[in-house]
């Protein structure tokens, strides 16, 4: 899909230097709109959720879209700056939960040995790093290719979600199991994590809100329970690490997915 920029200064989206790991994730304002009423989605890069600390490059969109229960949202597809985060207008005509997606296409970065272990450490990928040790790779310089997978939940009033909690053909996802738009502080989560279709276990799932953190790991099945403590915007993230097989390693030797899903929780 085509995007338009509007007096966008580009900048470098899901940016890192060795030892600092950005997330990138869309949110909505307002997060609970008035049946009707247009929002503005944004995508944004940062440290710590819900600041957007990096402006994200529009020219690393891949795919922008906004589901309805009946399908495909008409988009506009003009992005322009707000703050630090990329923006964009959308309007959601009818009631009831819509689901944003985006992604971001693959960016290659090298990184020496002993950062790549630190970065891997940071981000729970522990069965990287054994694997790299037991191959005598923990020393050697590392390239890895990363891309971004981000989705949001918005509700403005009452209507079905089972688009929500179906999955929607990315390489990298978070499905719920259930409509995450109708949680209240102290209710679990439950969320399925899929690699090009398929349930990855003993992942490092991290669920954040402001001032709170929550972590599991998923079963066989790709699924992981989250209790969600507070009412609010939450941002559930992880890292997908595996290596490339030698004919695509020319440039690059491990690839990642950065895999985010936001929502708010529940009207009070």
């Amino acid at each position: 899909m085509k995007l338009k920029i509007l007096a966008l200064t580009v900048s470098v989206l899901l940016g890192r230097t060795q030892l600092d790991a950005h997330d990138f994730w869309l949110a909505a304002a307002p997060w609970q709109p008035a049946e009707g009423a247009p929002i503005v989605v944004t995508g944004n890069v940062g440290e710590k959720f819900p600041v957007a600390t990096h402006l994200p490059a529009i020219d690393r969109v891949d795919a922008w879209r906004v589901i309805s229960a009946t399908g495909d949202v008409s988009l506009g597809n003009e992005f322009y700056q707000e703050g630090k985060s990329l923006a964009t207008d959308v309007p959601l005509s009818a009631a009831g939960a819509y689901l944003g997606v985006m992604t971001v296409e693959p960016r290659m970065i090298e990184m020496k040995g002993p950062a790549f272990t630190e970065y891997l450490r940071e981000e729970g990928l522990h069965r990287v790093i054994t694997e790299r040790q037991a191959a005598g790779e923990a020393d050697r310089p590392a390239r890895e290719l990363y891309a971004g997978y981000a989705k949001v939940a918005i509700r403005n009033g009452s209507g079905g979600a089972t688009h929500l909690t179906r999955p929607v053909g990315l390489k990298a996802e978070f499905v719920p199991t259930t409509d995450p738009t109708t949680l209240h502080a102290g209710q679990s989560l439950t969320l399925q994590l899929l690699i090009d279709g398929t349930p990855v276990a003993d992942a490092e799932i991290t669920a954040v809100a402001e001032d709170s953190s929550v972590k599991g790991q998923t079963d066989a099945n790709g699924r992981v329970t989250l209790t969600i403590d507070r009412e609010g915007a939450w941002l559930v993230k992880t890292v997908h690490m595996a290596r490339l097989p030698q004919s695509q390693s020319a440039e690059a030797n491990w690839e990642s997915s950065w895999v985010t899903f936001t929502f708010h929780t529940a009207h009070q």
